[in-house]
């Protein structure tokens, strides 16, 4: 699902802030300028409105988008709970409810 979700980065090699602008209960596509290496062991922390917290996810990169505006990297996250994917299943269909517009803070 398309959105546009603030998300905080870190692997060996990176700490980056950035934007999910792809999102599933499987993974993500984090879109940033900064990038690392397919098979990268990664950890995302993702913004979710209705909660204090953001969620944090651990998971792999898969694949590199190296395009101007819309580079990035999609990672498969391993390990998720089934909370996690109820949240993540969520914040999707919230995002799309709202038409792509940012979601109201709770």
């Amino acid at each position: 699902m398309k959105v546009q979700v603030p998300a905080h980065y870190v692997s060996e090699h990176l700490t980056i802030d950035g934007v999910v602008t792809d999102l599933s209960p499987d993974g993500v596509f984090f879109s940033s300028d900064y990038l690392d290496a397919t098979g990268e062991l990664v950890r995302v922390s993702i913004d979710v409105p209705w909660r204090s917290q953001p969620i944090q996810l651990r998971g792999e990169v898969r694949w590199v988008s190296e395009t101007s505006r819309t580079g990035g990297m999609g990672i498969r996250f391993t390990d998720v709970g089934f909370e996690d994917r109820v949240v993540l299943s969520s914040l999707g269909l919230a995002w799309q409810a709202e038409d792509g517009r940012s979601l109201p803070a709770s």
